[in-house]
């Protein structure tokens, strides 16, 4: 199932909720060096937590080409081992849930990576709150506008239908 605002795949099959990220709708505080764009990553090869792509998929109920998207969209950065294979911290759950979580709420591609990328950093609450909040208001105005040109229509259909 694929939204049509949404360029993600949508996993494997019906969708599972994801990992509780705080009370808040946070992850922990602690869970940012798993996905930092700088800086080196703990060596995977001497970490036995680290999970393949096979198994973050399964955790996180989504398929490998999901995480291989939000790879490729710059959303989830993986370590690699030695021989070139992605691992993963068990945390990085959290951040894939989180990724779930906006595009089931429609937000396209270009608007989750800029949220990720907030979400990330130290203290980013407020600034992805905003983020989302615009959209939100984007959204509301939409709903506004068709459901006036739903009312237009309805006229329209009544004028015709009295004619007959």
């Amino acid at each position: 199932m694929r939204s049509h605002a949404s360029n993600a795949p949508s996993g494997d099959g019906a969708a599972a909720s994801p990992r509780p990220l705080s009370p808040r709708g946070r992850r922990p505080a602690d869970s940012r060096e798993s996905t930092s764009e700088s800086g080196p990553r703990r060596n995977p090869d001497s970490d036995p937590a680290s999970l393949s792509i096979s198994e973050l998929a399964h955790r996180c109920h989504v398929s490998t080409r999901s995480l291989r998207y939000y790879e490729e969209q710059g959303l989830l950065i993986p370590s690699r081992n030695t021989v070139g294979h992605r691992r993963y911290q068990p945390k990085d759950a959290d951040c894939v849930g989180f990724i779930q979580r906006l595009y089931g709420a429609g937000l396209p591609s270009d608007l989750i990576r800029t949220v990720v990328q907030e979400w990330k950093r130290p203290d980013s609450a407020p600034r992805v709150e905003a983020l989302l909040r615009t959209r939100h208001a984007e959204l509301s105005r939409e709903a506004e506008e068709l459901h006036s040109k739903l009312t237009g229509l309805e006229a329209v259909l009544k004028a015709v239908t009295d004619s007959s």
